[in-house]
């Protein structure tokens, strides 16, 4: 996620998430529980006050969660990956703890015949600019134990979507993350990948090992009952398809072609899953300017627009929300804000029966004044906690 503080206009106006249509799958909400901080959390946890990034898989029968925690949202040298799990959610393990005297994100964990793996990216330690040094991976050995961490892939590659379908791990990353906030960024490049070993990746088809070049930076994935893939990216700079996020597809014969739709709304973020023939996908929403990102500033130049577009963006309220995809027409819509505002929304979806899915997420805390997302990134703490969706039953 990139992090970026701008001295900001702050703009107010605010518009409800639309109704929603008959046909779609509304599921309800259950109250958020706090787990991050919590009493049930082991005592080698020391608690950064912001508390974010979040992860989690279930493994040999509980669920693993990593998180970081740093003195704020921003890139910070104190920054620290926890690893933990629980057979109750409750309860807590310590599992490991990760530290390199630098920026630690994006980190996930993947179950896979009966291993446990971590994947996280290096990033530097200066709060204004967002630096990618590498991605690294370890296998869990033990409570308490991991592999050596060794670095993997490119120099810049940030990784951002880990999962299994049909026993096979999948990866989607970028690189170009680096020049984001330069003037005339340059295209960032997602790669869609498969391992044989969990630490050797390549390209699932080598013939197209990157499968969007341009401004898609964070993109997850999910397949679809045919073997048809479904994407949803975050954009900040505008590229062929606009500036906001895209929604691609691809079909079973070949998951590395995608075709694409942009939208002038932003997706951060992005988690998706399925339930049932329905797509949804958890991210951020702009509560201002009708939801957009591209508020249509005539410029012709794009590095003026871009500020302009970035400190509105960061000077207005946030959501985390429940958005439905259609396939099809590659659209996406709100269907219902989940709890969250001020610095918010790094969702982790697991499912937890036919119906029902747990959602781990964290938020300026829920009691607190509703910031401004870029002021809420260093004003205050934010806490981890989760939550369970329950969809209609029978609807699948």
């Amino acid at each position: 996620m990139r992090i970026r503080w701008l001295a900001c206009a702050m703009v107010l106006t605010t518009l409800a998430v639309p109704s929603t249509s008959r046909a779609a799958q509304v599921p309800t909400l259950s109250e958020p529980i706090q787990v991050v901080p919590s009493s049930g959390l082991p005592p080698q946890l020391k608690d950064n006050r912001s508390n974010n990034n979040v992860n989690t898989v279930w493994h040999a029968g509980r669920i693993y969660m990593v998180f970081r925690t740093a003195m704020w949202h921003i890139a910070s040298s104190d920054t620290r990956l926890y690893v933990v799990s629980s057979a109750d959610q409750i309860h807590w393990r310590f599992e490991g703890a990760f530290s390199y005297g630098r920026d630690i994100r994006e980190a996930r964990l993947l179950s896979w015949n009966g291993r446990l793996l971590l994947y996280f990216a290096l990033l530097g330690a200066n709060p204004a600019s967002f630096a990618p040094g590498g991605t690294m991976a370890t296998e869990y050995i033990g409570p308490g134990r991991w592999t050596t961490p060794k670095r993997i892939l490119f120099d810049d590659f940030i990784p951002w979507a880990v999962k299994l379908h049909d026993g096979k791990p999948y990866m989607l990353g970028y690189t170009g993350g680096g020049g984001t906030f330069s003037p005339n960024p340059p295209a960032k490049k997602v790669y869609w990948l498969t391992t044989w070993n969990g630490f050797d990746w390549h390209a699932v088809n080598p013939a197209r090992a990157v499968v969007y070049e341009g401004q898609c930076g964070e993109t997850d994935f999910e397949f679809l009952a045919d073997g048809s893939l479904v994407t949803a990216c975050q954009t900040e700079n505008p590229d062929r398809l606009g500036w906001g996020a895209k929604i691609c597809t691809a079909p079973a014969s070949d998951s590395s072609r995608w075709t694409c739709r942009g939208d002038p709304r932003r997706l951060d973020s992005p988690f998706v899953f399925r339930h049932g023939a329905d797509v949804y996908v958890v991210a951020r929403r702009q509560p201002a300017f009708n939801g957009n990102y591209d508020l249509g500033i005539p410029d012709p130049e794009p590095n003026s627009q871009f500020a302009a577009y970035d400190a509105l963006y960061a000077g207005t309220p946030k959501r985390c929300a429940l958005w439905t995809i259609d396939v099809r027409s590659r659209t996406f819509r709100p269907l219902v804000d989940i709890p969250g505002h001020g610095d918010t929304c790094y969702p982790s979806v697991l499912p937890d029966g036919r119906d029902r899915f747990l959602i781990y997420n964290y938020t300026y805390p829920l009691s607190g004044a509703d910031l401004p997302w870029g002021v809420a990134l260093l004003a205050g703490p934010t806490v981890i906690y989760r939550m369970t969706l329950t969809f209609p039953a029978g609807r699948v």
